[in-house]
C-alpha cells in the first residue's frame, strides 16, 4: 500500500511539472513566437526572417526612419566634369586601323570604390607651381661688423632683430651728422686758407695759428670720439693682422689727430709753407666709412623686412658633392663644376652673418693698410734728408709728422667702403622687385664662379606657357579614362603638362589614379603602371620602341600637329589617344636663359617630357644648344636630393622660386664681382699713384706743395672716377 501511495505521489508531481512547463511555453510564445522548424532552411535564413520581422515592428512604432528619408551622397565622376574640350577633340577619319577592344574586368564605379582609400595622397603628388611673370670669410671680422646685434634664429625673433637694426641705423645717423659738421667746417677752413678766400681773421692760420690748430684738432678729436668703435676695432684688427676698411680710416684719423696734438706745442709752425695739417681728408675718410655702413644697415633692414614675410622661400645653394656635380654636368663643362640650384625652405640661417660679411674692399684694406703706414713712415724719414725748407731739429721733427700724415691721407682711398656698397645697394633694389634677395657680398664670394645651374623644366615653362590644343581618341577606351591616365602619369612624374591637365580636370585632383611606378626614358617619354595596366605617354619613337599598335601615319600626325608637338598615350600595348601640345616661351624666362648663356652658365634641365630636347629648348628660347643639357633619368634621385625641401638652410641669397629671379641673382654675382674688382683696381691705382707723388715730392724737397686742398680734391676725383666707371659696367 505504501508503494502504491508513493507511486501516486510521483505521478501527481509529474503532472504538476508538466503543467508548469506548459505555462512556461505559453509565456515564451507570447514574448517570442516559435519559428516553425523547417529542415529545408538554414539557421541563418531563419534568423534573417526574424530580424526582418522585428524591423517591421520597429518601423510601425516609428523607431526607425524610412530609407527614403536618407539623402545619398553622390560622388563626382570624371564624366560630370566640364573639361572644356569643345573644339579640341579631333574627329575619327578612318585613316588608320582601330585598336583592338580591351575589355575591362571592372566597371568604373567598382574601380573607384576600390581605389577610394588610395587616393588621399593624390593632391600631394600633384605639384602646381605659380608664376609671376674670394677667400673664406673671416668669422671674427664678420662678428665685429654686427657686434651687439642678435642673429635671426627664428620667426619669433623678428621684433628683437629689427629693433637692433634700427638702433644701429640711428647711431650711425647721429654719427654721420656730427662728422658732416666737423668735416664741412674743417673743409671751409682749409679751402679758405689754401685758396686765399674770404675768411674770418680768427681762423686765419697766418694771423692766428693757435686758433686754427686748436679748431682743427678739437674737431678731429670730436670725430674720433663719435667714431670710437671704428677707431678701436680698426686698430685692434690692424694689430691682429686682420685689417679692414675701419683700420684704414682709423689709421688716417689717428695719425692726423696725433700730428695736430703735437703741433699745438708749436702752432706757429703752420705759418711755414712746408707744413700742413690734413684733418679735413681724415675726417672725410670717417664720413665715407660711416656712409658705407649706413648703406649696409639700410640694405639689411630692407632685406629683413622682406625675408620676415611669410612667402615661399627658395634658398640658392651649391651642389657641394663634387661627384654628384660632375655627373650632372658631364659632357658640357671643361672646367671644375660649380653647380647652383634652388632649395625650398622655411627659414634661412645666418642672416646677420651674411648681411655683414666682409667684402673685397676689406681684403684690399687688409693688404694695403700696413703697406701704407710703412711707406708713409719711410717717406717721412726721407724728408729729413731731402726737405731743404726746414731749419733745425724741431722743424725737421714737425716736418716728419706732416709728411707721414700727408702720405697716409693721400693714399687712404676714401671711397673704399663705397666701391662695393653702392653697386650692391643698386642691385638690391632691382632684385627685390623680382622677389630676389642678396644679403651681402658673401653671395658674390660663393656664387660668382658658378658655371652651371640645376633647374626643372617647370621653371622654364610656367603656368599658361604649355597647353593641350587638341585631342585625338584613337583606341576604344573612354576619353575620360584616357585623360585621367595621362593626367595621373604626368602629375606623378612632375611633367610640365601638369598645369594643362589641372585646367582640364577643373582642379578635381582627387580623381587622379595612383601610379604604382614609373620611369622616364630619356628623350622619349614616360612609362608607368596604373591599375595593373602599362601606360605610356611620350613621343612617336617611344611607341615604336615598345611596338605599340595603331599609330597613325607620319603625314597624318603632321596634319594634326600643325607645327606643334604630338604626344601619344598607349594603354596595355595599344595606342589610345593623341595629344597636340603647344609650348610657348615666356619673355622673361627667355631673357634670363640667354643671360645665363652669355655669362658662361650651362643650364642642366630635369624633364620627363618626351617632346623636350636640347634643340627644342634652344630653338624656342633662342639660346645656344651647347649651353643646355637634359639631366638623365638615372640622376633624377640626385636632383630630388639636392633640390628637395629642407626646414632651414644657410644661404646668402634667396628668391621666390621663379627662374627669372634665380638667374638674375646668379648673373648679378658675376657682374658685382667685376664691378667691385674694377673699383678696387681704381683705388689701388690711386694709392700707388699717391705713393709716387709723395715720394717724388719728398725727393725734390717740395712736399709742402701737397696742400690739404690738393689731397682732398685728389681723393674726390678718384671717388668720382670709381663711381662713374662702375656705373658704366652695370
Amino acid at each position: 500500500m505504501k508503494i502504491l501511495s508513493d507511486k501516486r505521489s510521483i505521478e501527481n508531481m509529474s503532472g504538476d511539472i508538466d503543467g508548469i512547463m506548459d505555462k512556461a511555453r505559453g509565456r515564451v510564445e507570447e514574448i517570442s513566437p516559435v519559428i516553425p522548424e523547417d529542415e529545408g532552411r538554414s539557421r541563418a535564413e531563419r534568423n534573417a526572417d526574424e530580424i526582418s520581422r522585428r524591423m517591421k515592428e520597429r518601423r510601425a512604432r516609428g523607431e526607425v526612419r524610412e530609407e527614403s528619408e536618407e539623402t545619398p551622397v553622390k560622388r563626382t565622376e570624371v564624366s560630370e566634369i566640364d573639361m572644356q574640350l569643345t573644339g579640341k577633340i579631333l574627329a575619327r577619319t578612318g585613316e588608320f586601323e582601330r585598336a583592338t577592344d580591351i575589355p575591362n574586368d571592372l566597371d568604373y564605379e567598382t574601380r573607384s570604390g576600390m581605389l577610394k582609400e588610395k587616393r588621399q595622397g593624390k593632391v600631394d603628388n600633384f605639384r602646381y607651381r605659380r608664376d609671376s611673370d674670394v677667400p673664406e670669410e673671416d668669422e671674427d671680422m664678420t662678428e665685429t661688423r654686427h657686434k651687439g646685434q642678435h642673429e635671426f634664429e627664428g620667426y619669433g625673433d623678428e621684433k628683437k632683430v629689427l629693433e637692433d637694426i634700427l638702433q644701429v641705423k640711428s647711431n650711425l645717423t647721429v654719427r654721420m651728422c656730427v662728422l658732416l659738421f666737423a668735416g664741412i667746417f674743417t673743409l671751409l677752413l682749409t679751402l679758405a686758407n689754401d685758396l686765399s678766400l674770404p675768411l674770418v681773421t680768427i681762423f686765419d692760420k697766418v694771423e692766428n695759428p693757435s686758433t686754427f690748430m686748436f679748431t682743427n684738432t678739437i674737431l678731429g678729436i670730436a670725430a674720433v670720439a663719435v667714431s670710437y668703435t671704428v677707431i678701436v676695432e680698426g686698430i685692434k684688427n690692424l694689430f691682429k693682422g686682420r685689417a679692414d676698411c675701419d683700420s684704414l680710416a682709423a689709421a688716417g684719423m689717428i695719425v692726423t689727430v696725433v700730428t695736430g696734438i703735437v703741433t699745438l706745442f708749436e702752432p706757429s709752425i703752420v705759418r711755414q709753407q712746408f707744413y700742413h695739417v690734413y684733418t679735413t681728408t681724415a675726417i672725410f675718410g670717417l664720413i665715407f666709412n660711416t656712409l658705407g655702413k649706413l648703406m649696409i644697415v639700410k640694405r639689411t633692414e630692407r632685406n629683413f623686412r622682406f625675408v620676415a614675410e611669410g612667402f615661399d622661400k627658395y634658398a640658392v645653394v651649391s651642389v657641394d658633392n663634387e661627384d654628384t656635380a660632375g655627373k650632372m654636368t658631364g659632357g658640357v663643362l671643361n672646367d671644375f663644376p660649380e653647380l647652383a640650384t634652388m632649395k625650398k625652405t622655411e627659414f634661412v640661417r645666418d642672416f646677420m652673418k651674411n648681411s655683414y660679411s666682409t667684402d673685397v674692399a676689406d681684403l684690399y684694406a687688409r693688404r694695403m693698410t700696413p703697406v701704407i703706414l710703412i711707406v708713409s713712415v719711410a717717406v717721412g724719414l726721407l724728408s729729413l734728408v731731402f726737405e731743404k725748407s726746414t731749419a733745425g731739429t724741431t722743424e725737421k721733427i714737425f716736418n716728419i709728422f706732416g709728411v707721414i700724415s700727408g702720405t697716409v691721407t693721400l693714399c687712404s682711398s676714401l671711397s673704399l667702403m663705397l666701391i662695393v656698397n653702392i653697386p650692391l645697394g643698386r642691385a638690391q633694389n632691382k632684385y627685390l622687385r623680382y622677389s630676389g634677395v642678396m644679403l651681402g657680398y658673401s653671395a658674390v664670394d660663393k656664387f660668382s664662379d658658378t658655371n652651371s645651374v640645376l633647374i626643372d623644366a617647370e621653371q622654364l615653362f610656367p603656368r599658361s606657357m604649355v597647353d593641350i590644343k587638341n585631342l585625338k581618341l584613337i583606341g576604344s577606351n573612354k576619353i575620360e579614362e584616357c585623360i585621367l591616365y595621362a593626367a595621373s602619369l604626368s602629375c606623378q612624374a612632375g611633367s610640365i603638362l601638369s598645369s594643362a591637365f589641372y585646367k582640364i580636370l577643373r582642379g578635381k585632383t582627387e580623381m587622379l589614379c595612383p601610379v604604382e611606378s614609373y620611369i622616364y626614358e630619356d628623350g622619349l617619354g614616360l612609362s608607368g603602371w596604373i591599375e595593373n595596366k602599362r601606360v605610356l605617354l611620350g613621343s612617336r619613337q617611344l611607341m615604336i620602341n615598345h611596338s605599340i599598335e595603331g599609330l597613325p601615319s607620319e603625314a597624318k600626325e603632321a596634319e594634326y600637329a600643325k607645327g606643334n608637338m604630338v604626344l601619344y598615350l598607349s594603354v596595355s600595348g595599344i595606342v589610345s589617344m593623341l595629344f597636340v601640345v603647344e609650348a610657348k616661351a615666356s619673355l622673361s624666362v627667355a631673357k634670363w636663359l640667354k643671360e645665363l648663356g652669355k655669362n658662361g652658365i650651362v643650364s642642366v634641365v630635369r624633364t620627363v617630357d618626351g617632346f623636350i630636347d636640347r634643340d627644342f629648348i634652344a630653338r624656342l628660347f633662342g639660346v645656344n644648344a651647347d649651353m643646355v643639357k637634359l639631366l638623365p633619368f638615372r640622376f633624377h634621385n640626385d636632383y630630388i636630393k639636392e633640390t628637395g625641401y629642407t626646414d632651414e638652410v644657410s644661404s646668402p641669397m634667396l628668391c621666390s622660386g621663379h627662374f627669372p629671379s634665380f638667374a638674375m641673382l646668379l648673373t648679378g654675382t658675376k657682374r658685382l664681382k667685376q664691378i667691385s674688382t674694377l673699383g678696387v683696381a681704381i683705388q689701388a691705382g690711386a694709392c700707388v699713384l699717391g705713393f709716387g707723388i709723395a715720394l717724388i715730392m719728398t725727393l725734390l724737397g717740395t712736399f709742402g706743395q701737397l696742400t690739404p686742398t690738393f689731397i682732398f680734391i685728389y681723393n674726390m676725383v678718384f671717388l668720382l672716377i670709381t663711381v662713374f666707371a662702375q656705373k658704366q659696367r652695370v
